[in-house]
């Protein structure tokens, strides 16, 4: 009964109203190693996705609406919490469910990591977990906020290095909820391969090079015919594996890309994805310098080589619109 009066008395100030909104205020839920998020969809420079809450032992549903209602009223003033994100946009607010209303999770609890990418942003890469995910995702799912087509979105640091990984995993696989896994592919996993075998995990992994020299001064440790092994491996279910290219001033050249199409064949690949560095797009200070024409041009390329081969292709939400437009249209 209090439940039901709360969630009313948020709905009624916002449902059916035309207001700045974004579904992932609603839909998604993003934990790092101390703190609770929305989104892992942000695109504002720097990356800020809302608060929720700190280091948590459970979701408590008054708290939640009172920091989805601060989101909320925020984003209706100039220089809004959610303010300079592409999706924030002039919308009719839907109602607010709670249960069923999760469809995006992102564990990013962990930073522990094997590689050393040049544009992350984690500063520690050997940090295990501060909390323990599980119990409050049982306590969500016991309080049925997951929605039935909800995708679990590892992020981290590396998944296969958290030590809830398999656990969480297990959970999830048996309440029948699909999840992603983002992985650097230097480590390879039987569990991940037994997702991928019955259609319940997708793997994507970004060598973001073609060849050993490029990969080397990216990821900063050398692991190149390791991760295109692994990538060989998972590839017995290419359905579920997707191989992404980060492209930006160090990635984005001729070789690299022709060389990157090349070992996608070897190993069985049937998916990439066509992906740009977030700082580039959207950080005019970015360190890498911005994404200009030169690297667009090379976006097109691997689309061109991409259809030329039969593998199928995404083009990343990190792109900008117009510079999506043109590589789609290209």
């Amino acid at each position: 009964m209090f439940k039901r009066f709360k969630i009313n008395k948020f709905n009624k100030k916002w449902a059916g109203k035309e207001l700045l909104f974004c579904p992932r205020i609603y839909e998604d839920v993003l934990f790092w190693p101390l703190s609770v998020h929305k989104c892992c969809h942000c695109t504002k420079t720097p990356y800020s996705p809302p608060f929720i809450a700190r280091m948590p032992n459970k979701i408590n549903l008054e708290i939640y609406l009172k920091h989805l209602d601060r989101i909320m009223t925020s984003n209706q003033k100039p220089n809004g919490v959610c303010h300079g994100c592409k999706f924030l946009t002039k919308q009719t607010v839907p109602k607010f469910e709670y249960e069923k209303q999760i469809k995006f999770f992102t564990i990013n609890h962990f930073t522990k990591c094997n590689s050393n990418c040049i544009y992350c942003g984690i500063g520690m890469k050997t940090e295990d977990i501060k909390f323990q995910l599980l119990p409050v995702i049982k306590q969500m799912m016991k309080e049925k906020m997951f929605n039935e087509d909800c995708l679990i979105n590892w992020g981290g640091g590396e998944p296969l290095l958290c030590s809830e990984f398999e656990d969480i995993a297990e959970f999830f696989h048996k309440n029948h909820i699909r999840q992603a896994i983002n992985s650097s592919g230097i480590e390879f996993s039987n569990v991940i391969l037994e997702g991928l075998k019955d259609g319940s995990m997708s793997i994507q992994i970004s060598p973001d090079s073609g060849t050993e020299e490029t990969y080397i001064k990216i990821k900063r440790q050398n692991n190149f015919n390791r991760v295109w092994e692994n990538i060989k491996k998972y590839a017995q279910y290419p359905d579920m594996l997707f191989v992404k290219y980060i492209f930006f001033s160090m990635s984005a050249n001729e070789n690299d890309i022709r060389q990157f199409i090349e070992k996608c064949k070897e190993a069985g690949v049937k998916h990439i994805v066509i992906d740009c560095e977030s700082n580039s797009a959207n950080n005019p200070n970015s360190p890498f310098g911005n994404i200009n024409e030169d690297i667009i041009n090379q976006a097109i390329l691997m689309k061109k080589l991409a259809i030329e081969n039969n593998l199928a292709y995404e083009i990343s939400y990190q792109w900008k619109d117009e510079h999506k437009k043109i590589i789609e249209n290209a």
